[in-house]
């Protein structure tokens, strides 16, 4: 017999759809502006694709602090469920939601700090993206526990289509790691140099995230759920392809051009395993996720790096014997997380559970004392915006902290600095790509970085690197001191070689230090997961 669904079941279950489109539009946006820092540059605070990711947040903080007050202070029920923070009460899927909103929120602050500290982003796993990062897959992993504890709580008259909320949900976590680790695919941190060796980190942290959800897949939605989610990754796979480089087009404006050599690689589709789906079906008899040595072996099989989708095919890069020192790391690795993550699937569904439960106090402070700490540590430093960009003021640009305009012997390029003012004593990216979108026959680019001494002047050169015939050059220049100096642009053309010069006022080292950034990028998110698992280990 079915029971009428009363109107907080109605909201919640309303409230469940509003958050998986939230992260389903938030995940397109985030693949978005993948491609359009790639192809376009980067750009303001409140572009297009970044309005796709943030404009979830306000109806989701909005439905989610209504219903945290009036099922605190108007709810009728005499049994309710959950914990208290203080005179509020609400289920537990929802407080990790708040921790997860707050962790956006200050990620967003920490950005900008970032920004003014260090410039713009040239990889996607920065210090202040580790918490925004940590902070949508907490609130995609809150989203699947409320939908979860829905099911349970509405039994037989649960509607049929809260699957597809939990399907879509999972879609959304599985891509987002994938885009993470998408770092992992870039030429400068694809490997890690151990004893002389590189070892490729994608097959091991790609691998990772399908270890756990492809079995949780099934565990939730049935024996077909990871066949139903590695189809919907597939699938999302060729919409990208077509739908990312329209979308980037038509944002375009006026003050928007295209970068040399664009469209690009479509990054947010070749980022997710391509031959996931077919070797999943394929291999289906065979019990693959039941057994871990078969799911290792599987994970690493279809991992992006064996199709040569990118600008440089990485096994070919680091050698054979590397790539086989990987894979031989990578199973070992796998293998001990395999075992550690057995019980992931188990602490979700505890937290979905229907009941009241009473946090006791810990013996020792020091946990709590340390998260406080690292929380005020935050918002004390100074914040500036980083993403500012002053179109009116001579050589700024959209696509860089600073951009001059220069003619070296009748031709134009454009030189980027990631960062402005460059900071002494540490590496700041420099771009140079022509003018107009033009591609030259340009022979060779250097920088010559000058500045005197009792002996007459000391030069230091940096040769700009470019790859696969795009227009554009990259290097890393280095300012040992700070005041002025200047910078050589040197440009060899039909073997002729001539320069400009551009004056730079180096300023001193940056207030908040790398090595303080990465500890605090990882202290709070791994804090979150400490906090949530001993709360997990809390409800019976």
């Amino acid at each position: 017999m079915k029971f009428q669904r009363s109107k907080e079941d109605n909201f919640l279950l309303l409230f469940l759809i509003v958050l998986c489109l939230y992260h389903i539009i938030a995940r397109f946006g985030l693949a978005v502006d993948l491609q359009w820092h790639t192809d376009v540059g980067r750009d303001k605070l409140f572009t297009p694709p970044h309005i796709m990711i943030l404009a979830g947040i306000v109806p989701t903080s909005i439905m989610l602090t209504s219903y945290i007050f009036w099922y605190s202070f108007i709810s009728k029920q005499e049994d309710k469920v959950g914990f208290n923070i203080g005179p509020f009460i609400a289920p537990t899927s929802l407080w990790m939601m708040v921790c997860g909103l707050l962790t956006l929120v200050v990620g967003g602050l920490y950005d900008d700090l970032w920004h003014t500290s260090y410039g713009v982003d040239t990889t996607i796993i920065t210090p202040p993206h580790i918490w925004t990062f940590a902070g949508g897959m907490l609130v995609e992993i809150a989203t699947i526990a409320l939908a979860l504890q829905m099911k349970e709580r509405l039994q037989d008259n649960t509607p049929k289509w809260l699957n597809l909320i939990i399907l879509g949900t999972l879609w959304a976590l599985v891509y987002h790691f994938h885009l993470a680790f998408a770092n992992f695919l870039d030429p400068r941190v694809w490997t890690l140099e151990i004893l002389g060796l590189d070892i490729i980190l994608h097959i091991i942290f790609a691998g990772a995230t399908l270890i756990i959800f492809l079995p949780l897949a099934d565990r939730w939605l049935g024996k077909n759920g990871a066949i139903s989610l590695t189809g919907l990754l597939f699938g999302s796979q060729l919409l990208f392809l077509v739908l990312v480089p329209f979308l980037v087009s038509i944002f375009m404006t006026s003050e928007h051009f295209y970068r040399p050599g664009s469209p690009h690689t479509t990054w947010a589709a070749n980022c997710l395993p391509w031959l996931l789906f077919p070797v999943l079906i394929l291999t289906r008899k065979f019990s693959v996720l039941e057994n871990p040595n078969r799911l290792i072996a599987m994970v690493i099989l279809v991992d992006v790096i064996w199709l040569p989708t990118f600008i440089d095919y990485i096994p070919q890069e680091v050698g054979i014997f590397n790539t086989l020192v990987s894979i031989v790391i990578s199973i070992a690795i796998l293998r001990i997380f395999y075992t550690l993550s057995l019980g992931f699937g188990d602490s979700i569904e505890r937290l979905s559970l229907n009941k009241k439960i009473s946090l006791k106090k810990s013996k020792s402070s020091k946990s709590k004392l340390s998260v406080v700490s690292i929380v005020l540590m935050i918002f004390f430093l100074p914040v500036v915006s980083g993403h500012t960009i002053h179109f009116s003021e001579e050589g700024e640009g959209f696509d860089a902290p600073k951009r001059y305009l220069i003619d070296i012997d009748d031709t134009f390029v454009w030189v980027e600095f990631m960062i402005w003012p460059p900071k002494a004593a540490s590496e700041t990216e420099v771009v140079i790509l022509p003018a107009e979108n033009e591609t030259m026959e340009i022979d060779e680019i250097w920088i010559e970085v000058v500045y005197p001494n009792e002996k007459g002047e000391v030069r230091m050169r940096t040769d700009m690197e470019t790859k696969n015939d795009i227009a554009i050059w990259n290097g890393q220049i280095n300012f040992p001191f700070s005041g002025n100096q200047t910078m050589e642009i040197w440009l060899e053309k039909n073997g002729e070689p001539d320069f400009t010069v551009i004056p730079v006022d180096v300023a001193s080292p940056p207030l908040l230090p790398v090595w303080l950034a990465w500890f605090i990028a990882l202290s709070w998110p791994s804090m979150m997961v400490l906090i949530w698992r001993n709360i997990s280990h809390k409800i019976s």
